[in-house]
């Protein structure tokens, strides 16, 4: 009891449904890479080996649970959705990669499930890997790649910001790298540091607070997944911890180490909202800029969370069919 009452948080507005929380054989799956690390990956979709493979990349906090989302529209549609936890997330074992060494971990687990090819769609901040994919991954392997509300380099929010050079005095990139590792990071982070069921419900309820996100908390029968997903998919990304999840924050902020000119373009495709406000349109105009032009589709009033439930059909039968 605290000075003013009770500081005990209500509990959500129905406890977790354990067959939700619970993962099916298919989502548990882990590769052994020859440097003895192991990559956590699941498989969604169609089961048929001659159906097109889509590989898909999560965001930040995220898993390779991601896919539950998308399981029946890739049945649907014909298409096999594997999904990879990154580095520390999951079941990936923690360890210090690069952005551009990601596509080798990539091109592994395509060899174990003996897919020749394949397209890649890479979400928030899932689109920078899938980026570092389409440069470095060769074109008979890779049949497109497209990113989804994809976070931009610091550079890119840099030069869509003019004002932040002269406020800093010259030290911007410094200075915008280190916030975003040791203040933007942790904060993000925060949310999620009481991974109890119930209680990690109750915070993700909270956290509905427009009229589409509350929507979102009622029971629709025709929706694949709910809440409860999320609160899966949120215990899974951090049951080694917060490494993985700080580490793909650390990547994203830093320099990437390719040029974005020196990706061959002709099937990148860039989905992107106009109201987005995690990663600003400007951001992915600049993107597609030094893609050649050409390549970003912007959706008039999409957001970082409404591009995927209003255009995901169209989204994952484009990369099906690249």
């Amino acid at each position: 009891m605290g000075i003013f009452g009770s500081t005990e948080r209500p509990p959500p507005s129905s406890p977790p449904d354990p067959s939700k929380l619970a993962l099916r054989p298919e989502e548990n799956k882990s590769l052994t890479l020859p440097d003895g690390r192991s990559l956590g990956f699941a498989t969604y979709g169609s089961t048929s080996p001659s159906d097109p493979a889509i590989f898909l990349f999560h965001g930040m906090p995220g898993c390779r649970l991601v896919g539950r989302s998308w399981n029946k529209l890739c049945k649907d549609i014909g298409a096999r959705l594997i999904t990879i936890d990154r580095p520390g997330n999951g079941l990936s074992t923690l360890a210090n990669r690069s952005l551009q060494e990601w596509p080798e971990d990539v091109l592994s687990v395509a060899d174990h499930l003996n897919i020749s090819r394949f397209s890649i769609v890479g979400g928030s901040a899932g689109g920078p890997f899938a980026l570092a994919c389409a440069r470095f991954i060769p074109k008979e392997r890779l049949r497109g790649t497209t990113v989804v509300c994809g976070i931009a380099p610091i550079e890119a929010f840099l030069d869509t910001t003019p004002y932040l050079s002269w406020r800093l005095g010259g030290f911007t990139p410094w200075a915008v790298k280190l916030a975003a590792r040791y203040m933007i990071l942790p904060s993000l982070l925060s949310p999620y540091r009481d991974l109890d069921p119930s209680r990690l419900k109750r915070t993700l309820e909270d956290q509905c607070q427009t009229p589409e996100e509350k929507e979102f908390l009622k029971p629709d029968p025709s929706r694949e997944t709910d809440l409860d997903d999320a609160v899966a998919g949120l215990l899974e990304t951090f049951k080694q911890g917060k490494g993985g999840f700080i580490q793909d924050g650390s990547i994203t902020c830093r320099d990437w180490g390719f040029d974005l000119k020196d990706i061959d373009s002709e099937k990148v495709w860039l989905w992107h909202g106009d109201k987005d406000p995690v990663a600003p349109v400007a951001t992915a105009r600049w993107i597609d800029e030094r893609l050649g032009g050409g390549r970003l589709k912007v959706l008039e009033g999409g957001t970082h969370s409404t591009i995927w439930k209003h255009h995901e059909k169209d989204i994952f039968q484009q990369s099906a069919e690249a």
